[in-house]
């Protein structure tokens, strides 16, 4: 009966270990392998948070999410969202880490251009006759790169705002001792200029600063999601711990239990078996007993205070297992403790920068925008104290609440929303511009949303400014190309005037020849008529009377002739010059009635004007406009091309462009003349309106110019000018044959294309 009840127990006994070692001891090892995967997870979250290498955040996040599809063992559905929630925070953290590095990098290539401004300051530096006032101007562009760099390495927003509010005053004083080195210099303004010059290049070196908070802010962001997944990761190694832990101890406690029970079973029968029981007894406190009560008082040590342990081994396979287990239990629960205690580190410095940050920052519930959170930034902004800002909604704060539902569902569906602009108002009631960027999260366990605000009032002042100024300008412009056409107008008007005096001159001589010759027959006649009253009138009289009626009357005839041909000569190319139309016209023909009328202008210059061009050359173009064109380029060589008292010749050569005259579809005029040339330094803006080297004579401007507007506009050609001094000048004009039958609006002349040709 005794020996049946203790070899019940050890069956117990065995059946325990038997169990422990198919069952339990697999349970522990897969809950310990999850532990320590949980452990590899917040190791590789350190990696991916702090690593600035690219290349091995990606392997580091690619190695978390293959551990994490490797789960041995599943506890339960919160479980695996715990593990989903801090990968998705690492993810974001890997992506954030990209935009830092993307900043970085901006950040080093505009220090770059500063590192070249500094290098020209020091060349110039370098040059001799240098005033004080330059040496002080030079030496704080050093001190603003030394600052730049400050900016650069500034780990808190309250350095960097310090730092740039030195750099703005110091880019301050600079721009007021570049305007007092302006206005010394007497002599060339080139150094002013190089050293605006480098001004530029440093103040545009101020995109440092936006840069640097853009870095600040995704760093404080990527410290936000990596407390998020210290979190998750801790709660998933304490629930995989205490699983371990409670399933070990229950099954000491079984161990412990039958243990004794068979122990004082064969205390019952010592009477019966003392050797057999004092051997059993010894046998259960050796390698049963003593086991199991060391991995129990181990356990409840561990926890306690966990920490590293090592068991002696055990003389059963089993027990010897177990004690492994325990002891990389032991270590798990080390590595968690020491995890969690950065974790609640990091927590702490996190808050303490979004408490302290320089930039308005507010955490508001999705539903209803109440404000969780809000730093003394934000109370600053919003006129308001910390505590009274957290009984306040974000809609409260803003122009129309109902905005507050629209802006929130379009943060949560991308995750993120930057720069929003809307119309806030204070607690104060005062309206002003703000942009809002805001991001998704989960604030203890309640949809929110990370909100930033920055006041831009000034720079919708300064745009609705800008506006303003545009419209003006815009009138400006306008006013201004009106009054260009009305000095344009004027200008045909009085190369119309000169053309009326002119005709008026040439007519003049055979008028006067034929009033000369009509007053002369007039006497032949009173004296014919007196002879023949007196009766004295003989043959030879009346025929030289009639000789002399005959000559008079040819004489008169063909100086009237002359006049009805300069007449209507001038006629048609008054009419052409005072108007638009568009009609055929054979180019030799015209063109030799427009130098015709240019005649008197060159009477007593010593000066003359050839024509070549071939007969039966037709046009169906606008005449008015090419004898505007031929007469303003004749005179304007007449006026600038020749010196006092050299005569010169002015070439008029008319060729078809293209290999066959009668197949041709447009015509080449060149214009040029032996005179002085035109100065490399002038040649490129003779074609400006009001461009003139002969303002004290009073010279417009223009006539080279409405040259220009009517060749590429009415004419629809083209215009080229080749020059050398002293070599005379060519203007080369390209005509279509058959004008557009709209004539387009003339444009602005500007800059032009120059020939790099002699002329011939």
């Amino acid at each position: 009966m005794l020996t049946a009840v203790v070899g019940s127990a050890f069956v117990g006994i065995v059946g325990i270990a038997e169990e422990a070692r198919t069952v339990t001891v697999p349970r522990v090892d897969a809950q310990h392998r999850d532990a320590l995967t949980a452990a590899e997870l917040s190791r590789l979250a350190e990696v991916i948070l702090n690593s600035r290498d690219r290349t091995r955040r990606a392997a580091a996040l690619e190695e978390a999410e293959a551990l994490a599809s490797r789960f041995a063992l599943v506890v339960d559905a919160d479980v695996l969202d715990k593990l989903d929630r801090a990968l998705d925070a690492v993810r974001r953290s890997n992506h954030r880490a990209d935009l830092i590095d993307a900043l970085s990098a901006s950040i080093r290539e505009q220090m770059a251009g500063a590192d070249d401004a500094l290098a020209g300051a020091t060349a110039l530096l370098a040059e001799p006759d240098k005033a004080v006032q330059d040496y002080a101007f030079l030496s704080n562009l050093y001190h603003l790169r030394r600052l730049y760099g400050q900016a650069a390495a500034s780990e808190t927003a309250e350095q960097l705002a310090l730092v740039d509010s030195e750099i703005i005053g110091l880019l301050r004083n600079q721009q007021a001792l570049l305007g007092s080195l302006s206005s010394m210099r007497t002599g060339p303004a080139a150094q002013p200029n190089r050293l605006a010059i480098l001004l530029d290049q440093f103040t545009a070196a101020h995109a440092v600063i936006d840069l640097q908070r853009g870095r600040l802010s995704v760093l404080a962001q990527v410290r936000q999601d990596g407390d998020l997944a210290y979190r998750q990761l801790k709660t998933l190694a304490g629930s995989l711990s205490s699983d371990a832990a409670v399933t070990t101890l229950l099954m000491a406690d079984r161990i412990v239990a039958d243990g004794w029970r068979g122990l004082w079973t064969g205390v019952a029968g010592v009477a019966a078996a003392v050797l057999l029981l004092g051997i059993a007894t010894a046998l259960l406190r050796r390698h049963v007993v003593a086991p199991v009560l060391r991995v129990s008082d181990t356990l409840h040590a561990l926890q306690g205070n966990p920490q590293a342990v090592a068991l002696p081994p055990a003389l059963l396979e089993e027990f010897d297992r177990i004690g492994a287990g325990v002891e990389r239990f032991a270590g798990v629960m080390t590595t968690l403790r020491r995890q969690t205690a950065a974790l609640q580190a990091s927590e702490g410095r996190l808050n303490a920068i979004l408490l302290s940050s320089p930039f308005p920052i507010v955490i508001a519930r999705r539903g209803d925008g109440r404000i969780l959170f809000s730093n003394a930034s934000a109370a600053e902004l919003l006129e308001i104290t910390g505590s009274a800002l957290l009984e306040r909604t974000v809609p409260d704060f803003m122009e129309v609440a109902a905005d507050w539902e629209v802006f929130a569902d379009g943060v949560f569906r991308p995750g993120r929303r930057p720069d929003v602009e809307t119309r806030l108002r204070t607690a104060e009631g005062r309206p002003f511009w703000g942009v809002l960027s805001a991001m998704a999260m989960d604030h203890d366990g309640v949809e929110s949303l990370f909100v930033a605000l920055h006041d831009i009032s000034a720079r919708k002042y300064a745009e609705k400014a800008l506006v303003a100024a545009k419209e003006k300008a815009e009138r400006a412009l306008h006013d201004l190309r009106r009054t260009q056409r009305s000095l344009v107008q004027a200008e045909k008007l009085a190369s119309l005037g000169a053309l009326v005096a002119g005709v008026a001159h040439e007519i003049n001589t055979p008028v006067g020849v034929g009033v000369t010759a009509a007053s002369h027959l007039c006497e032949q006649a009173r004296q014919f008529k007196a002879g023949l009253a007196d009766g004295q009138l003989r043959r030879r009289d009346l025929e030289e009377f009639v000789d002399r009626v005959e000559e008079g009357g040819s004489i008169i005839l063909g100086n009237l002739e002359r006049a009805c041909t300069l007449v209507q000569s001038f006629k048609q190319v008054a009419v052409d010059q005072t108007s638009e139309v568009r009609r055929p016209f054979e180019l030799r023909g015209y063109l030799d009635g427009v130098l015709g009328s240019l005649a008197p202008q060159m009477k007593g210059t010593g000066h003359r004007v050839t024509l070549d061009c071939p007969d039966g050359l037709l046009m169906d173009s606008y005449p008015g406009a090419l004898s505007q064109v031929v007469s303003n380029l004749v005179i304007n060589a007449l006026l600038h091309a020749f010196r006092p008292d050299m005569p010169g010749t002015i070439a008029i050569t008319v060729r078809a462009d293209g290999p066959a005259s009668a197949s041709a579809t447009s015509v080449v005029l060149d214009i040029a003349d032996d005179g002085r040339g035109i100065p490399p330094d002038h040649i490129e803006r003779i074609f400006e309106p009001f461009f003139t080297t002969r303002r004290a004579e009073g010279g417009s401007g223009l006539g080279l110019h409405i040259v220009y507007n009517i060749v590429t506009g009415t004419l629809g050609g083209r215009i080229a000018v080749a020059s050398q001094p002293g070599a005379g000048c060519r203007f080369t004009i390209h005509l279509p044959l058959t004008a557009s039958p709209i004539a387009p609006p003339a444009v602005t002349a500007g800059r032009v294309a120059v020939e790099k040709k002699e002329p011939a």
